[in-house]
């Protein structure tokens, strides 16, 4: 007596459903993780917010964790090695931005002073005013500067001691001028009368706003599992159909 095994047919996909699934997958995964990075902005913004309410009046209290953190320093200047901090635009013309020691309880941060036109021959440095007497400065605490790939030499000696340098790296420039420093620069206030052209902005976009951006991300990703699920659907219903 012979049995007979009935075997079930497995179904089979062609190669352009698979195309499609993989396509939608990545698709929604995409919008999924550009709506997560916007929440988390959204979060560094808020933060950087609640970090004004709180303002440092002590270069005791500075450490890495203070990034953003406004200041409100007494204190006096260092000028005998200003430091110029290379390629610079602002306008659209080349420049330097400042930067000074500033001594402070004891203690030594440098200090963003603005923006200072280079001159036509890259040989010839701007003219640095000497900066007298004790300060009141408010700013914002920030990492370090300048570009992230070093052409040559960080650092070298220009005409009246003046340092030009490509980034402000602090721990060697510490070394440079032989005296500690914080491990943050204090960039100051755009409308600080201390110093020159302040060209830097801190925060540009509200926390709102990239909330609203991942509501808009979340709702594409939901729209395209929708969209990807009906034609899927449609697609094995026509299959059946066509079989």
């Amino acid at each position: 007596m012979q049995t007979h095994v009935t075997t079930i047919p497995k179904p089979k996909y062609p190669k352009r459903l698979i195309g499609f699934v993989i396509f939608s997958l990545l698709a929604i995964g995409i919008c999924m993780k550009l709506g997560l990075w916007q929440l988390a902005r959204a979060q560094e913004k808020q933060a950087l917010l609640d970090i004004d309410k709180t303002v440092i009046t002590t270069l005791s209290q500075v450490t890495a964790r203070n990034l953003h953190h406004s200041v409100s320093l007494q204190g006096y200047f260092d000028n005998q090695q200003p430091l110029l901090l290379d390629n610079q635009i602002n306008n659209k013309r080349i420049g330097y931005h400042l930067y000074l020691p500033f001594h402070s309880d004891e203690q030594t941060i440098l200090v963003n002073l603005g923006w200072l036109a280079a001159s036509p021959s890259r040989q010839v440095l701007p003219a640095i005013p000497a900066f007298i007497g004790n300060y009141h400065l408010t700013g914002t605490l920030s990492a370090a500067q300048g570009s992230p790939w070093l052409l040559g030499d960080n650092i070298y000696t220009g005409e009246n001691n003046i340092l030009v340098i490509q980034r402000t790296t602090i721990s060697q420039l510490q070394t440079t001028l032989n005296m500690p420093l914080t491990p943050l620069l204090l960039q100051l206030k755009s409308n600080s009368p201390v110093g020159f052209s302040k060209t830097w902005q801190i925060t540009v976009m509200p926390p709102a706003k990239h909330t609203a951006y991942a509501v808009q991300w979340f709702a594409l990703a939901l729209a395209l599992s929708l969209c990807s699920g009906y034609w899927i659907k449609k697609y094995q219903v026509t299959n059946k159909l066509n079989t």
